[in-house]
């Protein structure tokens, strides 16, 4: 018996019906590489060819598009008509073509299998590929009629409130209705303005509802983010934290203590390997959903700039590009958040007036394209001391795709890494 991993007879079916009517090759999603056959793959990439010059696909233009030696290779004439003549009926169609994937998956499978595993990272990329599978010609038939009254419960069910995960800040919320579940937001500023102290004051609030949040630190170690936590929970001076044992008094580890309790009932989750690709933060993510899949998931990653791809590129423009579309899908597929941090070039420096702007982020690519949302962090008093906005941050929302643009105004607690709602800072 002939293996399940080769269809040959689906193959060759489904060839038939393209070469019956050739309209069909438009409602098919299928590449030459989900074919065994050599020979298939030959007269499918051709077929593809056919289609691309917009050219009706009949015997007389395989035979005439196809070169001498890849005709014969295929078997000529002779198996070109048998390929039409054995065809009774157009309706399995897309049978044959589900046979065609569901082949090609079990191969790919069996190779993914048989790859030989040294480390997590291998065993971690592994689980990806076969994750990377099942998304492949999983799509179904889009249903409006269902697709309307899904929206419709949708909408009866949701509870009166934000829509996305609370920030934390009431004039946050406001504007954005809270972080919406598939976006991707970038939170781009210079250097000490205050974009990680921002993530991470995200981070507790979330955990305190009850949430999940994936941190994904490229720059700073987990001991290092722990500490600015607790520093920001107990609103404990984040110089005494460095040297506790030097510069605690009663008081402090008073405040330590109780911090160190909250933080630790946390459902936190720190990955701070250098280097990560976006296959690592999907496979944690996707650990970390079949572990909760019913918790509200925050995913936090610092920063853009200093991820890696898994491929490479012509520059690095190029492959942030790549990167943040990518994990764009994984804000769609998984339907979290995923909140990006991101540097600025020192254009904004540049400028009298140094608020940053969209030309400002570093290797921009395709980076306004895929986010959904783009705020930057603008401190007064970082530029001016003598500033009269002290200890204000301006967080500048410059693209929402589903709502306005605008300004929002916190309070920064340098001290203490803290955030807080202007009103609430005395």
């Amino acid at each position: 018996m002939r293996p399940l991993v080769i269809n040959l007879e689906a193959e060759q079916a489904l060839l038939g019906c393209i070469l019956n009517k050739g309209e069909l090759i438009k409602e098919t999603t299928l590449q030459e590489k989900y074919f065994f056959d050599r020979s298939n793959q030959i007269l499918f990439k051709t077929l593809r060819k056919i289609e691309q010059n917009n050219e009706p696909i009949d015997l007389v233009t395989v035979i005439t598009t196809m070169d001498q030696a890849d005709l014969l290779s295929v078997g000529g004439k002779p198996y070109l008509a048998q390929l039409i003549k054995s065809i009774a009926s157009l309706e399995p169609f897309k049978t044959y073509e589900k046979y065609i994937y569901d082949a090609w998956k079990l191969r790919e499978a069996k190779k993914i299998q048989e790859k030989e595993i040294h480390s997590l990272d291998d065993l971690s990329h592994a689980m990806n590929e076969f994750a990377e599978l099942e998304l492949v010609n999983n799509d179904p038939d889009y249903d409006h009629a269902a697709s309307l009254q899904n929206l419709y419960q949708d909408i009866e069910q949701q509870e009166k409130g934000l829509s996305g995960l609370d920030t934390g800040f009431r004039d946050l919320n406001n504007f954005l209705n809270g972080f919406q579940n598939g976006d991707l937001i970038i939170s781009a500023a210079r250097p000490s303005v205050g974009k990680t102290a921002k993530m991470l004051n995200h981070a507790i609030h979330h955990c305190a509802a009850g949430g999940i949040t994936a941190m994904f630190s490229l720059e700073m170690g987990e001991q290092s983010l722990n500490k600015r936590m607790l520093a920001t929970i107990g609103r404990i001076d984040g110089y005494k934290m460095r040297n506790p044992k030097q510069f605690f008094d009663s008081k402090d580890w008073s405040k330590f203590n109780t911090a160190l309790g909250e933080l630790s009932n946390m459902n936190m989750h720190i990955y701070d390997k250098s280097g990560q690709t976006v296959e690592y933060i999907r496979s944690k993510v996707k650990q970390l959903r079949r572990q909760s899949p019913d918790t509200p998931m925050l995913v936090q990653i610092d920063y853009l700039q200093l991820m890696r791809s898994s491929k490479r590129f012509e520059n690095k423009t190029i492959e942030v590009g790549e990167i943040t579309r990518s994990l764009k899908e994984l804000a769609r597929d998984e339907q979290v958040p995923v909140y990006l941090l991101s540097q600025l070039s020192r254009g904004v420096e540049s400028r009298q007036d140094k608020r940053p702007m969209m030309s400002d982020i570093r290797d921009s690519g395709s980076v306004e394209q895929d986010a959904d949302v783009i705020e930057f962090l603008y401190r007064d008093d970082y530029y001016d001391a003598e500033s009269e906005k002290q200890n204000i941050i301006e967080v500048i929302i410059a693209k929402q795709r589903n709502g306005p643009v605008g300004t929002v105004e916190l309070a920064f607690m340098k001290e203490f890494n803290l955030f807080l709602d202007l009103e609430m800072r005395h």
